[in-house]
């Protein structure tokens, strides 16, 4: 049996999908594929996984990037390719409580990883910004009619706050890792 469950979650919530996809995992439904903000799960017995996502900026090298988390003991469940990378979904099924699974051994790993998702959503969110920016100002010149122009400014205020966010977000975190 499979369930999809439609979650609005944004990059800069790595911690909150992980924990999603845990507690799904010990209610029985294991994690399969993601797609249009929609979470596909399989069926099973409830389990223990703990998941971790990596985002992997460049594919060439993927298998043996792949091999040294298989030997590291984690599970590829799923890859979803973006940008010029991937998302790559992993899971370990965590026998201990008190076990801290992280697939990141040191901070400045982490760290590299938050400053890569930071740049790339970055610099799509200004040139998702620039092109709505540039059809409002492109409708009000052509129309002279402000009232046209409220979808647009609705999707250039949307998309402001939201990458606007996205970059706090990932920049407190970056500078809390840097100090500790």
């Amino acid at each position: 049996m499979e369930k999809k469950v439609f979650k609005f979650i944004t990059v800069d919530q790595l911690e909150k999908e992980q924990d999603f996809l845990h507690n799904m995992a010990l209610e029985g439904w294991h994690f399969s594929k993601y797609k249009n903000f929609q979470y596909q799960f399989e069926q099973g017995k409830p389990a223990n996984y703990v998941y971790r996502i990596d985002y992997k900026e460049t594919l060439e090298d993927l298998d043996e990037y792949l091999a040294i988390f298989e030997d590291a003991g984690w599970e590829a469940v799923y890859s979803y390719p973006i940008f010029q990378g991937s998302w790559i979904y992993f899971r370990k099924l965590s026998t201990d409580e008190t076990q801290n699974l992280e697939i990141f051994t040191d901070k400045d790993s982490m760290i590299g990883l938050l400053k890569k998702v930071r740049m790339h959503w970055t610099w799509f969110g200004m040139t998702m910004s620039l092109i709505l920016l540039f059809l409002l100002l492109s409708n009000l010149f052509t129309t002279r009619s402000l009232i046209s122009g409220i979808p647009l400014t609705i999707c250039f205020l949307i998309i402001l706050i939201l990458y606007g966010k996205l970059f706090f977000n990932l920049t407190k975190k970056i500078n809390q890792l840097e100090q500790t």
